[in-house]
């Protein structure tokens, strides 16, 4: 019986579609997948077409947010991962990560380390991959996964370390979940924050699974050169720490963002 799924969130017609679902289908663990859209087009429906899996489409113009919560409320597996279009996930990270995630029977998220690709090829080591990479060691030096809420909120003081894409999603414990709209870059960490406050594990699987997508379309990158991410980042520090230390916290985190420029 497949445990896992694919909901590859598609916006308009990316060329890196065809990419990421030629990953999806060469996994060595077979998983369901099916694309999920606001933005329903002739090119989605072909592609989908192409590598025979379903599209399910939500109303258009509801934020992100509204978006990613559409997508994993449609996933009839235990588990799920909300596959960016641009990116492409390495033959054997299902099979890595469900294992993980059924060594526990609390597990909230599981997540992996990732690289970047650019137009110039993969990146494996950027200012903001290592702050990410040390963020995480310092919290599981040892042990890849941690249970206690203050240990989990901890862990996502000192900057947003859990990498996204590479997150899968344990639907038994999230089946109310929702990503907040009141943020259109940091939906993940505002939800690996209140994430934090429940009764779960986050499970980390410290291998590279993952080749995230960095181009000029890309919504971090748009966020980033409209101000959006540094203003959010403030205000989840503000959230965690006095006035005065967020501020520092945020303009130092914001050194990393250099690295999202291909």
């Amino acid at each position: 019986m497949t445990i896992h799924s694919f909901a590859v969130l598609a916006h308009k017609d990316s060329p890196f579609l065809p990419l990421c679902l030629d990953s999806l289908t060469r996994q060595t663990l077979k998983s369901e997948i099916y694309i999920s859209t606001s933005t329903p087009t002739p090119y989605i429906s072909t592609i989908a077409a192409n590598y025979k899996v379903e599209v399910v489409t939500t109303q258009p113009d509801q934020g992100i947010a509204h978006d990613w919560s559409f997508a994993l409320q449609q996933a009839k597996t235990k588990y799920v991962t909300l596959a960016h279009q641009d990116d492409i996930y390495l033959p054997n990270y299902t099979e890595r990560c469900v294992p993980a995630s059924e060594k526990f029977n609390d597990t909230l998220i599981c997540f992996t380390d990732y690289s970047e690709v650019t137009a110039r090829g993969e990146r494996r080591h950027t200012s903001m991959l290592n702050v990410k990479r040390f963020l995480r060691w310092s919290f599981m030096p040892i042990k890849k996964n941690i249970q206690s809420k203050s240990a989990k909120r901890l862990s996502q003081s000192f900057g947003s370390s859990i990498p996204c894409p590479s997150v899968m999603y344990n639907t038994d414990m999230l089946s109310n979940f929702r990503f907040s709209g009141d943020y259109t870059i940091n939906m993940d960490w505002d939800a690996w924050l209140r994430m934090a406050d429940m009764i779960g594990t986050f499970v980390y699987v410290p291998q590279i699974l993952l080749q995230h997508r960095i181009h000029s379309d890309s919504a971090t990158s748009v966020g980033l050169g409209l101000q959006a991410r540094q203003r959010e980042d403030l205000e989840i520090f503000g959230r965690l720490w006095p006035k005065a230390i967020a501020a520092i916290l945020a303009r130092l985190y914001s050194q990393s963002y250099s690295s999202n420029e291909g």
